[in-house]
């Protein structure tokens, strides 16, 4: 159930910046990601899930992480998008810090 709510969250995601984005067809995406000429059609209709190489080439495409295509901007919390662009900004070295806090803070809210 969770794996299909994320593919629903990425085909909208992408039809938004399908929509958005006016040199970008599902056509010349489909092509610039190495992909047959309807590849991207199959997916916003639900034909195909793309694989994660696929998922690297569509961001790559439009210049964007891979985590904003399964982000869901409807129902989401508005904090929830910063922290993410925060945590995505952040040094890899400094993500074992961050883990330790987010735990110290779970414990917090589970007396």
């Amino acid at each position: 159930m969770e794996r299909q709510k994320n593919i629903d969250i990425f085909r909208k995601n992408l039809r938004i910046l399908l929509e958005n984005d006016r040199h970008a067809s599902m056509r010349n995406l489909s092509t610039s990601i190495g992909a047959s000429d309807s590849y991207i059609r199959k997916v916003l209709a639900g034909d195909v899930t793309p694989s994660l190489e696929r998922v690297d080439s569509i961001c790559e495409f439009f210049d964007i992480n891979s985590w904003e295509l399964f982000y869901d901007a409807e129902n989401d919390e508005s904090e929830m998008l910063a922290a993410i662009e925060l945590l995505n900004r952040m040094p890899v070295s400094m993500l074992p810090v961050v883990r330790c806090y987010l735990e110290l803070l779970l414990q917090k809210t589970e007396r």
